[in-house]
C-alpha cells in the first residue's frame, strides 16, 4: 500500500505510529468489500466523548466496522485502503455507512470521519452528495478531517475544510500531533475542534513535546476551538488530561459505554 491508503488506515484506527498495520491483515478484493456492503455485513461503533469538567458524554463518534462470511472482523484499514484505489466505490461504501450511522446515532453532537478522497469522489461541481448526506441530520454533526503527508491528500483536506466551512458544518482536525501528519495553519484556524492524537499521552515525558502541546493548547483557547485528546485508557491519564487543559476526551477507558449496532 501506498502513502496515500496508509493514510486512509490509521485515520480508520487501524495503523500504528510508524505507519505499519497493528495486525498482519489481508486486503480485500474490490468484489470482497462491495459484498460486504450489498450484504449489510458491517456495523457502527459509537464511543463516547466525555468532557473533563462534568463528566458528562457531550457527543459521540462513529467508526466503521466491517464482517467477513462468516461474521469474522475484518479491518476497517484493510478495507479502506481497497477503496482507496476504487473511488467510485469509495464514494458508495462511504455514503451507505454514514446514512446508516446518522440513522442509529445517539442522541446530541455525532462525530463522522470524512475521508478527503471521497469528499472529492462525490464532488459535482459545486454540489456533493457525500455532504448532502451528512448535512441531513437533523441533531449536529462535526465532520472530522485528517491530514496526511501525502500532499495531495492534504490539498483535498483543505478543500474539505473550505466546503463545510462554506455550509456552516463545524469541523474537527482529527490526529493533530501524529507523527506522520502535517498541521497546516490554514486548516487549524478553521476548525472549531482540535483532536489531539493518542501519541501525545506517552511523550509528555519529554518537556519540549509538553511545552508544544501547552502551546497548541493555549492556542485552541485564543482561537476559541474545543480540545479532544484521544486514546485515554487509563485514570492516571485521565488525570493527565485534566493538568494539561483539555476539554474533553475519548478512549478505552470508557469501552463500557461503547454502543454498536449491526446493519
Amino acid at each position: 500500500m501506498n502513502e496515500q491508503l496508509f493514510g486512509s488506515a490509521r485515520a480508520h484506527g487501524h495503523l500504528a505510529e510508524d505507519g505499519r498495520p497493528r495486525l498482519p491483515v489481508s486486503v480485500p478484493s474490490s468484489c470482497d468489500v462491495l459484498a460486504l456492503v450489498l450484504g449489510r455485513r458491517f456495523a457502527v461503533e459509537y464511543q463516547p466523548i466525555v468532557d473533563l469538567h462534568t463528566g458528562e458524554t457531550i457527543g459521540h463518534e462513529a467508526l466503521s466496522r466491517f464482517f467477513d462470511a462468516q461474521g469474522g472482523p475484518v479491518s476497517p484499514g484493510a478495507v479502506f485502503a481497497r477503496l482507496h484505489e476504487e473511488p467510485s466505490l469509495l464514494l458508495y461504501v462511504e455514503a451507505e455507512t454514514k446514512r446508516f450511522q446518522i440513522e442509529n446515532a445517539p442522541d446530541g453532537p455525532l462525530h463522522l470521519n470524512v475521508d478527503p478522497d471521497s469528499f472529492h469522489a462525490g464532488r459535482n461541481g459545486s454540489a456533493n452528495g457525500l455532504l448532502d448526506v451528512i448535512q441531513a441530520r437533523e441533531q449536529p454533526v462535526v465532520v472530522e478531517v485528517i491530514e496526511t503527508m501525502c500532499f495531495a491528500d492534504a490539498r483535498y483536506g483543505r478543500e474539505l475544510v473550505s466546503a463545510l466551512r462554506e455550509r456552516s458544518m463545524p469541523v474537527a482536525l482529527d490526529d493533530v500531533g501524529a507523527p506522520d501528519a502535517l498541521l497546516s495553519l490554514e486548516t487549524l484556524k478553521d476548525a472549531d475542534v482540535l483532536k489531539l492524537d493518542a501519541s501525545w499521552l506517552g511523550r509528555m515525558g519529554d518537556p519540549r513535546e509538553r511545552a508544544i502541546l501547552e502551546a497548541l493548547l493555549g492556542l485552541a483557547r485564543r482561537l476559541g476551538a474545543r480540545t479532544i485528546l484521544e486514546g485515554v485508557e487509563t485514570e492516571s491519564q485521565l488525570e493527565l488530561a485534566a493538568a494539561l487543559g483539555v476539554d474533553a476526551v475519548q478512549g478505552f477507558l470508557f469501552r463500557g459505554q461503547f454502543r454498536t449496532r449491526a446493519a
